[in-house]
């Protein structure tokens, strides 16, 4: 059995309108911005299968307050929190203790029950906080069928123990969890252990001999007559005359109360109790006591001939963290990871975890990650991380760009480009636009223009806005007019208006055979003029923007010729003949140099002049032969922010506008 949905509506960050939230995998990753609700979330979990009664409890701040209201107005406010759990034929313990209660959609569907938390709070003239009530209640239909008020049954008391919930908090308290007190980790463990009587008959007798050689010493009959002497001196109540110094722990359970945990060799020849140990030790030691529970239950329960579940040990067990991430080192969160998906592996345990980190949310598959907003309205919202179909190609390359890419869950705004040296010009470029990534949590992603699109939908599924800066590739391969077939197709399959965008002036539209053949558009005939318009009034209009007329490599190279021409080593640079006095070595240079960067033998550059022909030999010199990140590097620190500027190519101006644009909107 495990939970496969989780239902929540009017609970803290959570509006009116029902979330819900699908647990499609064992081990699931809640990711988003701070105070986005995945807390709530976990924390809802507790409210259903809390331990105690205290974990379960209602409070007035429980209850969701809107955007525009004023908490003083309100009269009466509701919330719930419904959990399904599904069955399959393995779950033979569970089924017989909720058989009476499960539903199904259909035949051969699997069965599965639905419980739900209801609360209601009123205003109250008598109580300060108003008046709450809740229930928990079975109910009895399949969520696709209407519900009526008699569908509900209370879910008994005595049942909440076949599921618990073990909640690990951000703040960990390693300390209160090794106390032998209700609720706590150590108590369950301990809990396990059947003491029977004549253990505990034996452990109190021994205790009570330490007791009695101690009084056997005379100096400690001495601290004892003196204490009992004076004490009777003070008053003269015969209920409590006499006084006896002993070890607290006269019997078993306040023995227990006394274990604690201890740690060497610390190299200081002396044990570390748990408070002394620093917060990354500390927040790992509980996740270790948690892990030992489950680890034990399972243990013990393979010895006990006459096991009752519900009673030895839980039918689900779900691991609810938050921020495993906290306080430890990042080179140890791949350990923790790989002990949560061993936990998630046990047949009767889930973990859910919440994070805001990158590092966390690398090691996840993405299809076990649920990413949380909060909208304009300042309520929850729950999406999927939206990936091709498994059997394409597609799949396993947006797979890889979301993991390597982490911090695009997290950002407000993505700027999409080609290579790595998008990114690093972009970070120089930042500074001198003084428009910061980090502040502003902008995350640059270089993806490829490759697949792309599924790029493009996944960040619209999480409502996360992105400017996109792909190649023209003009002459090559693909490039100029497939480049602009390629963004109109993918715009009008992810929903924009194909009318529209394909629209020429008045009543007049491109047909569906002319955008199919636009990449066979030949560039003397529709000239390199239209293609910009395109570009300018269609798709930079959608935040796709074009490094023209080449790649971002030559464009940069073309607005700071003399800079990348200077960023050479000692006796290096491009072997380039003399134009006038070796003309014929020259022009092969420069054809073979033009067919290279255009990678084609019948390449002859007709697009371009021929300065920019001639900057090819040194496109060939710095990018083909060498590492493009490293020489945009070079080139870009030796110049100042005002040289930059000073030539600072157009589409980057438009680009940075538009990011302040979106940013102020946000």
């Amino acid at each position: 059995m495990k939970i496969s949905a989780l239902k929540i509506k009017g609970f803290r960050s959570f509006g009116p309108e029902e979330i819900y939230i699908p647990i499609n995998e064992k081990l699931v990753g809640f990711i988003g911005l701070n105070s986005a609700g995945k807390t709530a979330s976990l924390e809802a979990l507790k409210k259903m299968f809390g331990h105690s009664l205290a974990d379960r409890e209602i409070f007035r701040q429980d209850f969701h307050i809107g955007k525009e209201e004023q908490a003083d107005e309100i009269e009466e406010r509701i919330l719930s929190i419904e959990v399904r759990i599904d069955f399959v034929e393995d779950d033979m313990e569970a089924i017989p203790h909720f058989f009476t209660d499960m539903v199904v959609d259909d035949q051969g569907d699997i069965p599965y029950i639905r419980l739900r938390l209801e609360a209601i709070w009123r205003k109250s003239d008598f109580e300060p906080e108003g008046e709450i009530e809740s229930k928990t209640y079975y109910i009895k239909v399949g969520e696709d069928t209407p519900e009526k008020e008699d569908d509900k049954q209370i879910f008994p008391n005595h049942l909440r123990k076949l599921i618990q919930v073990l909640y690990v908090p951000a703040i960990r308290k390693p300390a209160e969890q090794l106390k032998y007190a209700s609720g706590s980790i150590l108590y369950r463990v301990l809990k396990k252990i059947k003491w029977d009587d004549a253990f505990k008959t034996e452990f109190d007798r021994k205790i009570k001999e330490i007791n009695n050689d101690f009084k056997g010493l005379n100096e400690f009959s001495t601290v004892q007559n003196s204490i009992t002497d004076l004490w009777q001196q003070f008053h003269k109540d015969i209920r409590y005359q006499d006084s006896t110094l002993s070890f607290a722990g006269t019997d078993f359970d306040s023995i227990l109360k006394k274990l604690e945990i201890s740690f060497s060799p610390t190299g200081t020849h002396k044990s570390y109790k748990i408070d002394e140990l620093g917060e990354g030790y500390r927040s790992l030691f509980y996740l270790t006591l948690v892990c030992a529970l489950l680890e034990i239950e399972e243990k013990l329960a393979e010895n006990e001939a006459d096991e009752n579940i519900g009673i030895n040990r839980p039918l689900l067990t779900i691991l609810a963290i938050e921020e495993p991430e906290n306080h430890i080192a990042p080179q140890l969160l791949g350990r923790v990871i790989k002990i949560l998906k061993t936990i998630a592996d046990k047949e009767n345990s889930q973990v859910l975890l919440s994070s805001h980190t990158p590092a966390i949310v690398k090691r996840l598959d993405p299809e076990s990650i649920l990413h949380f907003r909060i909208t304009e309205e300042y309520e929850t919202e729950v999406n999927q991380i939206l990936l091709p179909d498994k059997k394409d190609e597609e799949y396993k390359y947006v797979k890889e760009a979301v993991h390597n890419y982490p911090e695009l869950y997290f950002a407000k705004l993505v700027v999409i480009g080609e290579g790595d040296s998008e990114e690093v010009i972009f970070n120089r470029l930042m500074e001198v636009m003084e428009l910061d990534f980090d502040d502003n949590i902008i995350t640059f992603a270089p993806l490829g223009h490759r697949f792309v699109n599924h790029i493009w939908k996944l960040l619209e599924t999480l409502h996360i806005p992105y400017v996109t800066l792909l190649d023209l590739d003009l002459e090559r391969e693909g490039g100029g007019w497939g480049r602009i077939k390629y963004a109109l197709k993918q715009l009008i399959d992810k929903g924009s208006s194909k009318k529209i965008l394909l629209k020429l002036r008045e009543n007049q539209y491109l047909t569906d055979d002319e955008l199919e053949n636009m990449h066979l558009r030949d560039l003397k005939k529709y000239n390199k003029q239209a293609l910009e318009n395109w570009i300018r009034v269609k798709l930079n209009k959608r935040n796709i923007f074009y490094s023209a007329p080449l790649d971002l490599d030559f464009l940069m190279l073309s607005h700071y010729p003399d800079y990348y021409k200077n960023a050479i080593p000692e006796n290096g640079g491009p072997q380039i003949p003399d134009e006038k006095k070796q003309n014929v070595k020259f022009n092969e240079k420069l054809i073979a140099s033009v067919r290279a960067t255009l990678k084609s033998e019948n390449a002859q550059g007709e697009s371009y002049n021929e300065d920019e022909k001639k900057l090819m030999i040194w496109y060939n010199y710095h990018f083909l032969g060498r590492g493009k990140p490293t020489t945009h590097i070079k080139v870009l620190s030796s110049m100042t922010d005002d040289a930059i500027r000073e030539n600072l190519p157009e589409v980057f101006t438009q680009i940075f506008d538009r990011i302040s644009s979106i940013l102020k909107k946000d």
